[in-house]
């Protein structure tokens, strides 16, 4: 893997992360409940489960002891994809 698609990689996790910060400190939970009363809203939450079960199946595939991968994926349903984003990283940072 190359040092520009590591740097790339990694700059891009790291804003995902820093927006994340942002919205949670300007707004909280309270914007969630919005979320969730648009018809809209219920279909990103389902993208967002599906994509974290995705991702929860390649972490499983990826790695070599089950407990690791159990470690890495169950964090996804809860923080959300900025938890895969830190794998993906940690998986470039490992990789030859």
């Amino acid at each position: 893997m190359t040092q520009i698609v590591r740097f790339i990689v990694g700059l891009v996790a790291l804003g995902f992360v820093g927006l994340c910060a942002l919205a949670y400190a300007n707004i909280g939970w309270q914007g969630f409940d919005r979320v969730l009363a648009e018809p809209w809203g219920l279909v990103t939450l389902a993208d967002v489960i599906v994509g974290a079960v995705c991702m929860s199946v390649v972490i499983f595939f990826s790695e070599d002891d089950w407990q690791v991968a159990l470690a890495w994926s169950a964090p996804i349903f809860i923080l959300g994809h900025v938890v895969s984003c830190a794998w993906v990283v940690s998986r470039f940072l490992r990789a030859k």
